[in-house]
């Protein structure tokens, strides 16, 4: 993810969480957490623990997130975090982002109208795909599938930001039955992310095998003189197969969006 994407995602996230946005640049976020964002992510167990048992105002930190090491904000009066892929906080908001969004529901906002329009449903199941070997690399997947006729589109998040949604059905409007039920949209999903996967570049893979064979080799040559056992030798090997290349696929959370306007006629904004 890009420090722009990272900023996208930190900023929905605290939108999302009730937080209170104090300030924000080009590379920064001050935010006033919510208790509950606060608790998911800052690790104030203690505190949270003093709060409930003895009925304390609760006080949620105050803190600036940053995205560009070169654009550190001076005397924010609160604490600075960089936040970068793989950085603790991050991961921290990612567990809180499963813990809370595991599955929503949303409408398309629409201008008042007298005449009755129905919406059409999709399901968007964000993946995260890992590409794992003696080294890992990991792509987060938004993937968007019409229940109606199984058009797929990805990646389907930044359709999404293009619309203006809402938990609410709108007044004189209502929701198309699907056509596919959700054990054949995922069928067709898996099939979709398969011939997606077998098409992707495959050097990463190809250069992990050949460095994992150099380290074999060389393993083996040390042994050959040396006086260990073969056991030992073996059990080396294992080791280093357990490194071989692989892809696994998880999905992290799914929402289930109905719209009026179709996702491609907002391509053209993006």
């Amino acid at each position: 993810m890009t420090s722009e994407e990272l900023y996208r995602y930190v900023e929905q996230y605290v939108q999302a969480q009730e937080c209170t946005i104090i300030d924000k640049g080009p590379a920064h976020l001050t935010v006033q957490l919510s208790v509950q964002a606060d608790k998911d992510i800052m690790e104030r167990h203690y505190y949270w623990m003093f709060v409930e048992r003895t009925g304390a105002e609760p006080e949620p930190m105050t803190i600036t997130f940053c995205f560009d090491p070169e654009q550190m904000p001076d005397n924010t009066g609160s604490r600075t975090e960089l936040i970068h892929f793989g950085c603790w906080r991050l991961h921290q908001i990612f567990q809180s982002c499963q813990k809370h969004g595991q599955f929503i529901r949303l409408y398309e906002e629409v201008s008042q109208s007298s005449s009755t329009r129905g919406l059409t449903p999709w399901i968007c199941i964000n993946y995260k795909i890992s590409f794992i070997s003696d080294q890992k690399k990991d792509l987060f997947y938004p993937l968007g599938f019409n229940l109606i006729n199984g058009e797929i589109m990805a990646p389907f998040d930044q359709v999404l930001d293009q619309y203006r949604l809402t938990p609410k059905i709108p007044d004189y409007h209502f929701t198309i039955t699907p056509i596919f039920s959700l054990k054949s949209a995922l069928k067709r999903i898996e099939m979709y992310l398969h011939d997606y996967l077998d098409c992707l570049d495959k050097t990463w893979a190809q250069e992990a095998n050949a460095r994992l064979d150099n380290e074999a080799q060389l393993i083996r040559t040390f042994f050959q003189q040396s006086h260990h056992e073969e056991e030992v030798l073996q059990r080396r090997l294992e080791e280093i197969e357990e490194y071989r290349p692989k892809i696994e696929v998880i999905p992290i959370n799914m929402g289930l969006f109905y719209l009026k306007t179709h996702p491609r006629t907002k391509l053209n904004v993006i």
